[in-house]
């Protein structure tokens, strides 16, 4: 596959595209165990085709131990069993690609199994070959070797009665770190990555990358509120040498014509646009794509979403490209995180113009389309094991990742046998199958809106212009491209706002995120609560 092209690479695909992220076992189950597959997605590409998304990202589905549900890996060239085989992802790969669709696939470039081959070698004794490939450290008189912990709560080293020495993990014990400062684990990764590439992927989203390189002397890492303020230095990630490897890895991505990477930039609230695009380095020489979350840990307010954005766009290089995320499989749907006790509806959908019409690729979480909430998740469901750990504080992330509602019948049309996990008890009527069918729908909404942004190129490569309307609690701002001239107007607040007169003389209402759209020029003086508007100018 090849997108039009300038000079510049100003119409790459992965500029101009949407991207969806499918969380595999909670898409689509095709033979019925109650975990979702590849074939299942293999089904479900033409409704993909036909919502207008260019591209898929699929979470993990190589061979693991599914401790962290495929994120600890223990063979980088396998296809797990529980999602199906290789000639099945070949089919994906193929087929994907027949109708327009990119593959995008994860890859756990921090850490792998303490399953895979290469820890099981590490483990052995002290003088393995393999031994540094992974970090490890003996006692520090009795104690453990520094206060290093892990994401997941506790110390990030475990003793390892084998050689009697610790190891250190910054999620689950079950995913041991990889060594990046040896130069063997580096080849090792990068074969990988070119083995995926050689197979048709069209990129890949890169897990936790800032987490890759740690310090070389082991140094204490500051305290937890220092890490939260920012004001020191952080010794287990965010390495200088991160950015090294990444134009490494870069400079392997460019031997393929238009592949992208994207990479996760792991962070505290409320997240950090500066870090986040210091990891795209100049826009031509490290990752292509960069996660900055600042958007999905903002409060509810145009105040505070503008001065997200305004951050992020501010702090991409001249030749980067930012991309625009408030939902994945780690984080609460956005429909329950944002501050959405009420009008949950309307704000969804003023979320949904917002993340289309700002400067950067879109991404979408499966069922974000359609509204999906989080899930019912009761104690003896859990399957998380961070939220088995710290129920009932915190449930953990399975909330997020409830089977996709294709339709009203049992099961939401998932499967037809329990699933993994608990369908949510609104798939009745908040459903693919009943929505396609109502014209206002959230996911016509979500259809239209993709379908804006593909026939005007001022959504992509368009100028990006703050307005001010001098109403408080509203965003406004334009998008130009040649003569193509397009305001959005968003309206944050339960009240209804007169914009009065308008920047164009004549124009047209593209679209509303309310039902009724037949206004006129005249009459469109004022925002409904909670209402965004697209207005092309015919001037």
């Amino acid at each position: 596959m090849t997108s039009k092209n300038t000079k510049d690479g100003s119409w790459v695909w992965w500029k101009h595209g949407t991207v969806y992220h499918i969380y595999p076992r909670s898409f689509y189950d095709s033979d019925s165990d109650g975990i979702g597959d590849i074939k299942g997605i293999l089904k479900k590409l033409p409704y993909l085709q036909k919502l207008g998304i260019d591209a898929i990202w699929l979470s993990p589905v190589y061979l693991s131990p599914q401790a962290d549900f495929g994120y600890d890996v223990s063979d980088y060239y396998q296809i797990d069993p529980i999602f199906g085989n290789f000639a099945d992802f070949n089919k994906l790969v193929k087929e994907a690609h027949k109708l327009g669709i990119y593959l995008i696939m994860d890859m756990v470039l921090n850490h792998t199994s303490d399953q895979h081959p290469w820890f099981l070698e590490s483990r052995a004794s002290l003088d393995n070959p393999k031994r540094d490939w992974y970090i490890w450290k003996e006692p520090n008189n009795g104690k453990l070797p520094n206060n290093w912990r892990n994401r997941f709560g506790g110390s990030g080293w475990e003793f390892d009665q084998t050689t009697r020495h610790y190891y250190y993990h910054s999620f689950l014990k079950e995913q041991p770190d990889l060594n990046w400062r040896n130069n063997e684990v580096k080849k090792a990764m990068f074969k990988a990555l070119k083995f995926w590439l050689d197979l048709g992927v069209d990129g890949f989203r890169l897990d936790v990358i800032n987490f890759i390189v740690k310090d070389r002397k082991l140094r204490d890492d500051p305290s937890f509120l220092s890490q939260l303020l920012g004001t020191t230095t952080v010794f287990t990630h965010n390495r200088p040498k991160s950015l090294k490897i990444l134009a490494s890895l870069r400079k392997l991505l460019d031997q393929y014509p238009e592949k992208v990477s994207i990479g996760e930039i792991y962070m505290l609230p409320p997240g950090n646009p500066q870090l986040a695009a210091s990891y795209l380095g100049d826009g031509t020489d490290s990752l292509h794509l960069a996660f900055d979350f600042s958007l999905a840990f903002k409060r509810w307010s145009a105040k505070k979403y503008t001065s997200a954005i305004q951050n992020w766009m501010q702090a991409i290089p001249p030749q980067g490209w930012p991309c625009a995320v408030v939902s994945n499989h780690d984080l609460h749907r956005s429909y329950n995180r944002r501050v959405f006790r009420f009008f949950k509806e309307p704000k969804a959908r003023l979320e949904a113009m917002l993340l289309f019409t700002i400067r950067g690729t879109p991404f979408i979480y499966y069922g974000q389309e359609i509204g999906m909430v989080n899930g019912r998740i009761p104690h003896r469901q859990i399957k998380d094991p961070i939220g088995k750990r710290f129920w009932p504080f915190y449930s953990g992330r399975d909330k997020a990742r409830t089977p996709m509602q294709w339709n009203g019948t049992k099961f939401a049309g998932f499967s037809e046998t329990t699933p993994w996990l608990p369908v949510n008890p609104d798939y009745c009527v908040k459903n693919v199958e009943t929505q396609w069918e109502q014209p206002h729908s959230m996911l016509q909404l979500y259809r239209q809106l993709i379908q804006l942004r593909r026939t005007y190129v001022a959504f992509t490569m368009g100028d990006f212009t703050w307005l001010h309307t001098g109403k408080k609690g509203v965003m406004a701002y334009e998008r130009t491209y040649g003569e193509q001239k397009i305001h959005i107007y968003l309206n944050f607040t339960p009240f209804v706002k007169e914009i009065g007169q308008t920047y164009y003389s004549r124009w047209k209402l593209l679209i509303s995120t309310r039902q009724k759209t037949n206004r006129s020029a005249q009459s469109l003086i004022y925002l409904n609560p909670f209402e965004g508007v697209i207005l092309r100018s015919l001037e």
